[in-house]
């Protein structure tokens, strides 16, 4: 992925790289509990299928250019020290950046 070239609707160009650049950080740091802990590509970096990020209900924990770093994990949420992804019964499961608009 460029960080050049948002993987889908929704993000400014100023907003994508940074969001990038926090996934990769988060994958240094938590990547290996997040996967012990069930955390999927898609509950992590899904966007809404035809949407992106426009559809916040389809998002993952990493997606949205608002949040900051992650501080730390569980099995059903992210932290971000300000704020935090909780996943709620019968939310929608986006797609992973990579796989929009295939």
């Amino acid at each position: 992925m460029s960080p050049d070239q948002p993987p889908c609707p929704g993000y400014r160009l100023d907003e994508w790289p940074r969001t990038l650049a926090r996934a990769h950080d988060f994958l240094d740091t938590f990547g290996t509990q997040a996967e012990a802990l069930g955390w999927t590509s898609s509950r992590l970096f899904g966007v809404h299928a035809t949407a992106g990020i426009v559809r916040v209900d389809a998002c993952g924990a990493l997606v949205l250019p608002i949040a900051g770093t992650v501080r730390a994990i569980t099995a059903t949420e992210v932290s971000f020290g300000h704020l935090t992804h909780r996943e709620k019964p019968g939310q929608p499961q986006g797609v992973p950046w990579w796989e929009w608009g295939r």
